[in-house]
């Protein structure tokens, strides 16, 4: 069986409206869904690639009662590389397309876009190609040059900074003190030249 794909979002009606989209105007087939990334990774852990259900592509959100989408995305990425990752969410600014990406997603496209849009997502994605809406290559572009120039440390708080995250998140989420995040945000802010969070976030969030 050809063109299975698998939804993990913690939304019933988001679901739902895309099986029923892609069912009925394309040749995609929905066969399971997700809430949480555990149930998804012990599913696919259980099932043979060569089984007819086994995913092309799965469209996961960004946020899924309370984590987030990205580490299942890593876990994929790492476990399954024959199955592809395409990220589907309301948020749309440059922390979220960067930490896709850094994720192994191969597309990131928003809640908001037209049902053609997605649709040709997945096919460049299942033809091997990766995939953005245009404003957010616009964004992308923006941010290549920045991030090349930051270590690992400083990019994952540049992500978390363009997301809105607080100090305080961001330390939860690295494991790290509020003195080491401040001393790696003001190297960051020095880098690339702004003066505090609000200019960085107005520069480089779209």
């Amino acid at each position: 069986m050809k063109n299975v794909l698998y939804i993990i979002d913690d939304h019933n009606m988001v679901r739902n409206g895309l099986k029923s989209y892609l069912e009925s105007h394309t040749e995609w087939k929905v066969i399971k869904y997700f809430d949480n990334s555990r149930d998804c990774l012990s599913f696919l852990e259980k099932l043979p690639a060569e089984d007819e259900i086994f995913p092309e592509i799965l469209i996961v959100d960004v946020q899924l009662m309370g984590e987030n989408g990205f580490q299942l995305v890593r876990e994929i990425s790492k476990n399954f590389p024959q199955i592809k990752c395409v990220m589907y969410s309301m948020y749309d600014t440059a922390g979220f397309i960067l930490q896709a990406k850094d994720s192994g997603a191969k597309a990131y496209i928003s809640k908001i876009a037209k049902e053609e849009e997605l649709v040709h997502c997945l096919e460049l994605v299942q033809r091997g190609q990766t995939y953005l809406e245009d404003h957010m290559i616009q964004t992308q572009n923006k941010i290549s040059s920045i991030v090349t120039m930051l270590s690992k440390q400083e990019k994952n708080i540049f992500e978390a900074i363009l997301q809105g995250k607080s100090n305080q998140q961001i330390c939860d989420e690295l494991f790290l003190s509020n003195r080491t995040i401040e001393n790696y945000t003001s190297r960051l802010y020095s880098k690339i030249s702004v003066k505090d969070r609000e200019e960085l976030i107005k520069k480089y969030s779209k």
